[in-house]
């Protein structure tokens, strides 16, 4: 069963998504959520001044209109006004996070971590993103994660699959087949 704020996280960045798409405006509005994340970033109170009891709901929706309306467009403007008239705001990053997964199925670009054992060079990181992306059929936004323990190789994460072509698992996996190998001798 879903909790709720799942489901109110889901049920809000569904409601945008859709309502962006009719407005023809889902780029717009990825590009407006990815500016307020960064606001969020840049200024760590301001999500805890918006959900706070003890300012009125006209002080956080000016706060919100000063500062982000020359930013943004209307429709993620009367978005943030209705998260804070329903005391959602808390729920923001979750929402503007299931946005950008609403956004990518759209797109058909896919979130994939590769893991490596050393820093890649920009040619070598932009072919491995063209070799992924042809072989998912799609864009890819590729994130790179170093990790000197894997020895060589490459461990790959796209969804729910893992390719883990990486050196520490080849000898793991051969030290196992080799030790099974023994015991089935006994």
């Amino acid at each position: 069963m879903m909790s709720t704020d799942i489901r109110l996280r889901e049920n809000y960045a569904n409601t945008l998504f859709e309502l962006a798409r009719e407005n023809q405006a889902i780029d717009a509005v990825k590009e407006d959520l990815e500016t307020i994340a960064g606001v969020i970033q840049e200024e760590s109170d301001l999500v805890r001044f918006l959900m706070s009891p003890y300012f009125s709901r006209p002080c956080k929706e000016q706060l919100v209109a000063t500062t982000l309306s020359a930013r943004i467009t209307e429709l993620t403007m009367n978005f943030l006004m209705v998260l804070i008239r329903h005391n959602r705001v808390g729920l923001l990053p979750e929402i503007i996070f299931r946005y950008g997964q609403l956004w990518d199925a759209e797109h058909r670009c896919f979130p994939v971590k590769v893991t490596v054992s050393r820093f890649l060079e920009q040619g070598e990181a932009e072919k491995l993103t063209a070799d992924i992306g042809a072989a998912v059929g799609g864009a890819v936004r590729l994130e790179l994660a170093v990790e000197p323990g894997i020895l060589g190789g490459v461990i790959i994460r796209c969804g729910d699959k893992v390719i883990d072509n990486s050196v520490h698992y080849r000898l793991r996996t051969a030290v196992k087949t080799i030790l099974s190998q023994v015991k089935g001798r006994k």
